[in-house]
């Protein structure tokens, strides 16, 4: 039997159908009274890739728990969701590790949004502007979306980050 300390909790589990139960989780957090949980592990995740950026300014927008945060590797690809984004999108991070954030698009998104995402992330520059994205459901939503580039010590790109915040 695994043994959580009270301070951790994982909020993904993968049903293997064995004969003997196993746990498959990939998002163990501790659990802080200030909510920085999902800092710390940005924290981590920073610290392992290297990365030359101000980490400090997420604090005060994590601490809106309905607030997306998603990360990719520079070829866009999702590394890293916070509960957030699950609770915007209705995709739980399982879903969506793996796939470009252009999964959440569809028939209604503005093709000028699109090409202007895609020009600043290949020219490895800050995107901001409002992007109208599908739930799993199929419900469209606006968020206010920021992109950064992220760089490393060595000036090399390494990943992007977006931070969401939907628009009511």
């Amino acid at each position: 039997m695994l043994r959580l300390s009270p301070h951790s909790f994982c909020d993904t589990f993968v049903d293997l159908h064995l004969k003997s139960p196993l746990l498959h989780a990939y998002e163990f957090m501790g659990i802080s009274r200030e909510g920085s949980s999902e800092f710390d592990v940005l924290s981590s995740f920073a610290a392992h890739h290297h990365w030359y950026f101000e980490l400090e300014k997420l604090k005060t927008f994590l601490k809106q728990p309905s607030n997306a945060i998603v990360i990719t590797c520079k070829s866009q690809k999702i590394e890293w969701v916070n509960r957030g984004f699950t609770r915007m999108t209705g995709y739980s991070a399982n879903e969506a590790l793996g796939r470009t954030p252009k999964f959440l698009q569809g028939k209604e998104t503005s093709v000028s949004v699109r090409k202007m995402i895609r020009e600043s992330l290949e020219q490895e520059k800050k995107f901001s502007g409002q992007v109208l994205n599908y739930r799993k459901t199929g419900e469209l939503y606006v968020c206010d979306v920021e992109i950064l580039p992220i760089y490393n010590r060595s000036k090399e790109l390494v990943n992007f980050i977006a931070l969401e915040k939907e628009v009511a």
